[in-house]
């Protein structure tokens, strides 16, 4: 039987009984290995997760695409199908590319699912993703307990710039974002979000000055007001139409700019 190689198409014909299952998995294989079209590829892999399968030959496809996949999303799909249908068998893996992928937002997505207690058997791979948070806390000189929110933003781990500022700080940037980190702890913060600020900016408990200008923003999330040491907050070129309560929790907060927002006095 001829059919197009595309992955909807050949589930639909699998839930129809048109084809059998095997003879579409190996369709759906052949899209993820020799496809130009990412999309395809990544429907393809997340038809192979609804599918459950439990194959030698589409673990080793799985385990392939997260070892050297260039694309993000390829690496992330495939870790989640193997944390969901092949986790004793692709257990080697998943570490492996925790303790090595250099994509923030891979890190994130997978060490959120890890985090998960009542799956005991996500014990070791957190762990792992624990002591990988570590090792970016040593690069950054920064306090693990702050990595989070680096991913949570999807800051390039591994490539920025950096510069000393003094004995005991120093300036991180990429196109984005910029930070200073002084004493181990991120105190000074600019960033281009585009709408959201992330709920785990509350990490940073010794950030004194943040520059969240120019990002559209409507609201803040309240774990702001657990930044209890900010004094100084730029929130000039947004979309507010009314002030935040949640800044009336900053209790050291010192100037606060309003700028070019929607507000009606």
């Amino acid at each position: 039987m001829k059919i197009s190689l595309n992955p909807n198409t050949i589930y639909q014909k699998i839930l129809q009984n048109k084809i059998n299952k095997i003879e579409g998995i190996e369709f759906l294989i052949s899209i993820i290995e020799k496809s130009d079209n990412t999309n395809a590829r990544l429907e393809s892999l997340k038809i192979l997760y609804r599918l459950k399968t439990q194959d030698h030959i589409v673990f080793k496809t799985l385990e392939n695409c997260i070892i050297s996949d260039e694309y993000e999303e390829i690496r992330i799909i495939s870790a989640k199908n193997i944390l969901g249908n092949y986790l004793q068998a692709g257990e080697k893996c998943l570490e492996w590319a925790l303790l090595n992928d250099k994509s923030s937002r891979f890190l994130k997505v997978l060490g959120k699912m890890l985090n998960d207690p009542k799956v005991d058997q996500y014990e070791i791979l957190y762990a792992i993703y624990l002591q990988r948070l570590e090792k970016i806390a040593e690069k950054f000189d920064l306090v693990s307990e702050e990595v989070p929110f680096l991913l949570d933003i999807e800051f390039n781990i591994d490539n920025y710039t950096s510069f000393n500022w003094s004995s005991n700080s120093k300036l991180i940037y990429d196109d984005d974002v910029m930070f200073k980190i002084q004493d181990q702890h991120i105190s000074e913060l600019s960033i281009s979000l585009r709408n959201q600020i992330p709920s785990s900016i509350k990490l940073l408990k010794n950030l004194k000055n943040l520059n969240l200008s120019c990002n559209n923003l409507t609201n803040l999330p309240n774990t702001l007001s657990d930044l209890t040491n900010l004094e100084s907050l730029d929130l000039s070129w947004n979309d507010f139409k009314v002030v935040p309560d949640v800044l009336n929790e900053l209790k050291l907060i010192e100037k606060i700019n309003f700028q070019n927002n929607l507000i009606q006095k």
